[in-house]
């Protein structure tokens, strides 16, 4: 385990008459570590040099320097989303197959088969992207069917 203790403090060099001519903020980093789990640390400490006695509040010595972390964060790719076109009754399969090329960069042979599937089966996957761009799709393919008054719904589904 670590445990790490900031303290902030503030060096503000004066000039004549107490005006300051230059303020700038110092971090310490003062850590204890306990010895039962060494490696347990996540943190480097590197001291930095060039920093004068006297500068130091009421002449106690801390360690000063700058903290990184040693270990890489684990970063997970971001799940992705399904864009699902719903069928119903009323909506004309043209329709479909002109909603597929124009919003999923589709030809005409690849929307005709997505339309049968959705026709058939009753939903049908149009495409796979990250969640932003997947519910933009849909939108887009709900405000155009609303638009031309068709009642063709699209929805967004987590790819598992």
């Amino acid at each position: 385990m670590l445990s790490t203790a900031l303290k902030l403090t503030q060096y503000i060099p004066l000039l004549t008459g107490n005006l300051p001519a230059e303020f700038s903020i110092q971090i310490d980093f003062m850590s204890k570590r306990f010895i039962d789990e060494p490696s347990s640390e996540r943190f480097k400490f590197t001291p930095r040099s060039g920093i004068d006695e006297d500068e130091d509040a009421g002449g106690i010595d801390h360690d000063t320097g700058i903290a990184e972390t040693t270990e890489k964060p684990k970063l997970e790719k971001p799940p992705l989303y399904k864009v699902v076109l719903i069928n119903d009754d009323y909506t004309p399969m043209d329709f479909v197959v002109e909603i597929l090329v124009a919003f999923f960069d589709m030809n005409v042979e690849k929307a005709t088969q997505i339309m049968l599937k959705v026709h058939t089966e009753g939903k049908g996957v149009c495409g796979v992207y990250s969640k932003d761009v997947a519910e933009t799709k849909a939108a887009q393919v709900n405000d155009y069917s609303r638009d031309c008054e068709q009642p063709l719904l699209c929805s967004v589904e987590v790819d598992r």
